[in-house]
């Protein structure tokens, strides 16, 4: 069976409908048109937000790619941060050396996102659970520190590559057509129009006969295997395709942020990735995008006060405990029950759940 027959052609309309509600539809077509109107009134206001808002579309488009493997495959990957940096240093080589074309660079960082992924995805996937995530992670730190020692420069027998802990600095804006999109305001639509794609990419593969089957491995591989489908073959395509995604994602946040540093690579970042999917609620496919959002707003926000790092464990640690599906949890329970008081009841019924758990 071929790559082609395993994501599938036909998707049947019913089958649509069932990874993203009407109504999650509808709210994400508003919040498309309200992003889209955000930026002029953010240009007269204070360019501050445009900026910060980019900057949670990188990262949104970052933390989707996990939950396509991670929410609909059950594949915990401690390692994405390996496919981010290494998109993101191909970026940043293409640009120095050969071109600033979007059309040739944010493809290359997609190639190489998805060749790392699928040499780590082939050489993973037999592993389940814990040791999966273990040897993602051990994958992830061996490019970090190919990166960092700056292997590639000792092996081709110049004087950099990637230029060690110092990173690859002064990374240009990306050309779009003979247009420069170096102004925020290009950048900010460029970055929005690519997570709009991407979010109806994957929902559209979630809801294939290949996304079907990537839920049924997820819960119960044993049984999927049993009927005769090649599991492990099903994991690495799902795990290439998501590597391609966090390999655009570096390939749009390193001229974004005019550098390719080492700590792209480094297991913080893979770390901080799950952060988003989990408080976004995994498995939904918006959810993580909306926990990038409110990841990447508090850190820009807290950081101001010192030991930040305590407030931001301290907000993390209160969603946990009252919504332990994420903000797509508390939507759901919202939507199914607006009044007050039967929100105060389940906030009340979640910890002490929480308290029976830790403390018994």
């Amino acid at each position: 069976m071929g790559v082609r027959d395993l994501v599938g052609r036909r998707f049947s309309a019913h089958a649509q409908t069932d990874v993203l509600s009407g109504r999650v539809r509808l709210g994400l077509f508003g919040a498309g048109v309200v992003a889209v109107l955000f930026a002029p009134v953010a240009q007269v206001v204070h360019p501050f937000w445009m900026d910060l808002v980019t900057h949670m579309f990188i990262f949104a488009l970052f933390a989707l790619s996990l939950d396509f493997v991670f929410g609909y495959a059950g594949l915990l990957s401690f390692g994405h941060a390996a496919m981010f940096g290494a998109g993101g240093y191909a970026a940043a080589l293409l640009i120095q050396n050969v071109t600033a074309s979007a059309l040739l660079v944010l493809p290359a960082a997609i190639v190489v996102g998805a060749v790392v992924a699928a040499i780590i995805g082939w050489l993973s996937v037999s592993a389940r659970g814990i040791y999966f995530a273990m040897l993602t992670l051990a994958f992830a730190q061996l490019f970090y520190t190919i990166a960092f020692n700056d292997i590639p420069a000792m092996l081709l027998g110049v004087e950099a590559v990637t230029n060690g802990d110092n990173g690859l600095v002064g990374i240009t804006s990306l050309t779009l057509f003979g247009m420069d999109t170096g102004s925020l305001m290009s950048y900010y639509y460029l970055s929005l129009a690519i997570l709009a794609g991407m979010l109806a990419v994957v929902t559209r593969l979630a809801n294939s006969p290949f996304g079907r089957v990537l839920q049924a491995i997820r819960e119960n591989e044993d049984r999927v295997a049993f009927i005769g489908y090649n599991v492990d073959r099903y994991k690495i395509v799902a795990f290439t395709i998501s590597g391609a995604m966090a390999g655009l994602a570096g390939g749009l946040w390193v001229p974004f942020n005019s550098t390719a540093t080492t700590s792209m690579l480094h297991w913080t970042t893979s770390g901080e990735l799950i952060v988003m999917t989990l408080l976004g609620g995994m498995g939904t496919l918006w959810g993580p995008i909306a926990g990038a959002f409110l990841v990447v707003f508090l850190e820009d926000s807290l950081s101001a006060i010192g030991n930040w790092e305590i407030y931001l464990g301290i907000v993390y640690i209160v969603i946990v405990i009252f919504a332990p599906r994420g903000l797509a949890g508390i939507f759901q329970t919202v939507r199914k029950n607006p009044h007050p008081k039967v929100l105060l009841r389940r906030a009340g019924d979640a910890l002490t759940t929480y308290r029976e758990k830790v403390f018994q």
